[in-house]
């Protein structure tokens, strides 16, 4: 290869370092533009390569970031920066499991790094690998001072084991030590649901709202923790105004992007269909998907089914949103969804079904996908499992939309911010579950949460013939088991079914009288999705 190919000119060092400048105030489009130029002078310089790499991984461009990486490793003989590529590819995809893989070989190769220990510790515990995550933390309690979110992720894997009390002095270890980012512990504990703030708590976290020297991300969670404080102090008043101005903050910075849901959800109406396939694609795996909108009772119904002997627990997935993904960028998702050949769908179950058993020792028939947002992927579901068992939960909207605005979202959920954006977003779900239940009629199951707490035992008795599962006490004793929980209903799905948040909306209602109109129409057609 000519060398002399492969070194930029002066002036093209400058370009690319304008890049990286372009990149770094997120104007990727710009960035790409800029770096088109250089990849057709310099298509073998590793710089170029390197920023192409980066490009594509920010842009979630999986395929080309792949050969950007095949073509940086072939070129290049230092294997320490050839690991390093792995790692960021897999690390962008979130293939936790291929990831946890690569860093072992990284730490195996190149010794102990504290910075690699600790992103393993992360990624274990996005895994849901708990005590692999508590085991790599524990290890850099020495270099704390170097590692500031070691404490808070410390207290995240103890929230996660239901041990709240050490959870919760680990935040406040983390809050002691890191007082400039003490938001996010705040409100790592306020999400703690059974935790209780104590006077000399809320006293701080208003002293706290009233300096005008902290930086707006951080103000905005430690609004959302005084919230929750003054929630439970019974002011309901003070807790809408503050959790508004803590939503306010977020909506300016995390614009809600409503006309793509918009289109999305259109489209899917108007193009999805119930496909005539041939028999499923595998005949000894049997998916459950728990769908709905987040903070209605998905993770209690994960919670009911797993504790069937028969059945297995995943997490939160995003594997079916990355196929619709890449549906979408092949030319459209629903016309690539209605034409998908014989062979692709056969690929794409195959993969997923590969992908979900990393979560078990052995393979595992029955297993639970609860990601909420699959509601907008159903067609897709059925398309790859047309014998997919599809649990849609329904919570009282008025109750769904207040108990979304308190809660702090640390990524997607951008709708959250705002109750008319709530709202919006109630009427896009709503709108296509009944195209889903029009076209698959009972095939998927829509199940009322105020049903589940009037009525435990009926109710899963139902889901239970539903998934063509027997009968099983223990799924009526769910909150007495110790697996592991990784979303904010830990503490709450630890407890026997209860009526405590049925009707919560009206500590709120005097402060969203404007908004009446609207739940209720949709209050009116999240009840007749649910009549059967």
């Amino acid at each position: 290869m000519n060398q002399a190919a492969l070194l930029l000119s002066q002036t093209d060092q400058q370009t690319l370092a304008y890049c990286h400048q372009l990149l770094a105030k997120n104007r990727i489009l710009d960035a790409k533009n800029k770096l088109s130029g250089l990849l057709s002078l310099y298509p073998d310089n590793q710089a170029v390569l390197e920023f192409a790499f980066n490009i594509d991984l920010r842009c979630q461009n999986f395929s080309h970031a792949q050969t950007y990486y095949q073509r940086l490793i072939k070129d290049s003989d230092d294997t320490k920066q050839q690991q390093l590529w792995l790692i960021a590819l897999l690390e962008a995809k979130e293939a936790h499991f291929s990831l946890l893989n690569a860093l072992e070989q990284f730490l195996a190769d190149f010794g102990e790094d504290s910075q690699m220990r600790f992103k393993y510790g992360l990624v274990a515990l996005a895994a849901g690998k708990i005590l692999i995550a508590e085991q790599s933390f524990l290890m850099l309690l020495a270099e704390k001072k170097s590692l500031p979110h070691l404490l808070l992720n410390l207290g995240h894997v103890y929230k996660a084991k239901g041990e709240s009390e050490k959870a919760i002095q680990h935040y406040r270890d983390f809050i002691a030590d890191n007082p400039s980012q003490c938001g996010v512990g705040y409100w790592s504990m306020a999400d703690i649901k059974n935790f209780t703030f104590t006077p000399e708590d809320s006293e701080k976290l208003q002293a706290l709202l009233a300096d005008n020297t902290i930086d707006l991300g951080n103000k905005a969670l430690i609004g959302f923790a005084c919230a929750r404080a003054y929630e439970q102090q019974k002011d309901f008043e003070q807790a809408f105004v503050t959790m508004s101005n803590a939503n306010r903050i977020f909506e300016q910075h995390r614009p809600f992007r409503g006309e793509l849901y918009h289109s999305m959800v259109n489209d899917m109406i108007s193009g999805a269909s119930n496909r005539q396939l041939n028999l499923p694609v595998s005949n000894d795996f049997s998916p459950i998907f728990i769908v709905g909108m987040p903070r209605s009772g998905t993770t209690l119904v994960e919670q009911i089914l797993a504790s069937h002997s028969k059945v297995g627990a995943t997490d939160e997935l995003q594997y079916i949103e990355r196929i619709g993904l890449e549906l979408e960028r092949s030319g459209g998702y629903v016309k690539q969804l209605n034409s998908l050949s014989e062979e692709k769908r056969q690929a794409f179950a195959d993969h997923y079904c590969q992908q979900v058993q990393q979560y078990f020792n052995d393979y595992q028939v029955i297993a639970i996908d609860k990601n909420p947002n699959n509601f907008l992927h159903i067609g897709l579901i059925k398309t790859l499992f047309p014998h997919a068992k599809i649990i849609n939960v329904v919570r009282n909207p008025l109750d769904n939309a207040l108990s979304v605005f308190k809660q702090y979202f640390s990524r997607g959920h951008e709708y959250s911010y705002s109750l008319n954006n709530i709202s919006f977003y109630w009427q896009g779900y709503l709108a296509l579950m009944q195209h889903w239940k029009k076209i698959y009629g009972k095939e998927v199951y829509h199940l009322s949460y105020e049903l589940l707490t009037d009525d435990a035992e009926t109710q899963i008795r139902k889901l239970l013939e539903y998934c063509q599962l027997e009968f099983e006490p223990q799924c009526l004793s769910f909150y007495k088991s110790d697996r592991v929980v990784l979303t904010p209903s830990v503490s709450q799905v630890k407890q026997p079914i209860n009526k405590r948040s049925v009707n919560s909306w009206q500590q709120y209602q005097p402060y969203i009288k404007t908004h009446m109109p609207a739940f209720e129409q949709i209050v009116a057609q999240a009840q007749a999705l649910c009549e059967q």
